[in-house]
């Protein structure tokens, strides 16, 4: 089996153990409170009840993506991935632009293409977008994912992206993990 498709089964493992309301790491009862991305510089913590799993790190030029799940299959938090991607450095240019200019991007067919899971921009719509201080916040509708919370802010010079989903997760509930999860980056990088 290659190395690639390995990595997808994991990642596959990993989201469906989500979906079953357990932590990422199988066979783990906690996952570490923090993973430092050393080439990037970076310290990966998440909201209260979520931890990241250093086996779903994925690396690649300069840019860097990880799941954060529940903690424990004790945690209190309930069952949902929130997925950060970190862009390469210097990417933070990009947020400079405003809310305004990032709603219509995303808005735009090569916005909703970049969203989609299958690189479609007619599977995407963006239902909601609004800045919240520094953290741009949209809510997304995909045909293959379901809709979702989704924020990018700036941190160390890069873009980071932050996505939540859950099987039973109110809207409410996604969009707070969203900017928990914002805060706790920030609180783990000062």
């Amino acid at each position: 089996m290659s190395t690639w498709t390995s990595k997808q089964g994991l990642w596959a493992l990993a989201v469906l153990g989500w979906a079953m309301g357990l932590p990422l790491a199988a066979g783990a009862e906690t996952l570490p409170k923090a993973v430092v991305l050393r080439a990037e510089g970076l310290t990966v913590q998440g909201p209260a009840g979520y931890c990241p799993d250093p086996a779903t790190l994925k690396q690649t030029a300069g840019a860097a993506t990880l799941l954060l799940g529940r903690c424990t299959d004790q945690a209190e938090a309930p069952p949902a991935v929130i997925t950060v991607t970190f862009g390469r450095g210097g990417s933070a240019s990009a947020m400079t632009v405003g809310g305004e200019e990032m709603a219509a991007f995303f808005a735009s067919e090569a916005g909703r293409k970049s969203l989609s899971r299958r690189g479609r921009a007619s599977d995407v719509s963006i239902t909601s977008a609004r800045s919240v201080g520094d953290l741009f916040l949209f809510r997304v509708s995909d045909r293959a994912e379901g809709v979702y919370w989704r924020g990018m802010t700036a941190l160390a010079g890069r873009t980071i992206s932050i996505k939540v989903s859950g099987p039973a997760l109110e809207e409410a509930a996604s969009r707070t993990l969203v900017e928990d999860t914002a805060r706790a980056l920030r609180r783990a990088n000062r």
